[in-house]
């Protein structure tokens, strides 16, 4: 451990201190380069991102049904979903963030907003709410989010969840009979 400190703080001095070039050429300081002027490091660009694949008839379907716009959500939180450039995706905005979603429609009738590129994102809308969640770490980002579509059918739908409530159904009159699994 004596040894380790006193090489490693040698280490991290000589780190900021110029190397030569590969031709044997001794590198420009600032002070060669003139007294007020700054080097600058070379920042590499940020890479295009691929393009997206053609969406196809069932993805076209699933962003026709897919609510674009703000939405307000639980704890004043505020989301958007507007249109991709690229027909048939979607992007999704959250806090600072921006994501290209893949509209799937679900065998239940949601809208499943799944983030290209294998991400974790994954926003799903039904008739009463949307929500964003993680899925890595499998939980809710943002939920009870209410897009101004959604928050009408609310409105005029008791029952936006397509479920039946005590009350709903009328089954005094239902007669019971016997399943044909369990003639015999």
């Amino acid at each position: 451990m004596r040894l380790i400190l006193p090489i490693a703080l040698a280490c991290s001095s000589l780190a900021g201190a110029a190397v030569a070039s590969t031709d044997g050429k001794k590198p420009e300081t600032n002070k060669q380069a003139g007294a007020g002027t700054k080097q600058r490091s070379a920042v590499a660009a940020p890479a295009a991102p691929a393009p997206l694949p053609a969406a196809d008839e069932a993805q076209m379907q699933a962003a026709a049904a897919t609510y674009y716009g703000p939405y307000d959500c639980e704890f004043k939180q505020t989301l958007s979903i507007s249109k991709h450039p690229t027909d048939g995706y979607v992007v999704v905005t959250f806090a600072t963030k921006a994501y290209t979603m893949k509209p799937v429609r679900s065998r239940t009738g949601a809208v499943r907003l799944e983030e290209v590129d294998q991400g974790p994102m994954l926003m799903v809308q039904i008739p009463a709410k949307s929500m964003l969640m993680d899925t890595v770490r499998g939980r809710r980002i943002v939920d009870a989010c209410v897009n101004e579509i959604q928050a009408k059918e609310v409105v005029t739908d008791t029952n936006a969840l397509g479920m039946n409530l005590p009350g709903q159904v009328n089954t005094s009159d239902l007669s019971i009979t016997q399943s044909p699994t369990t003639r015999r």
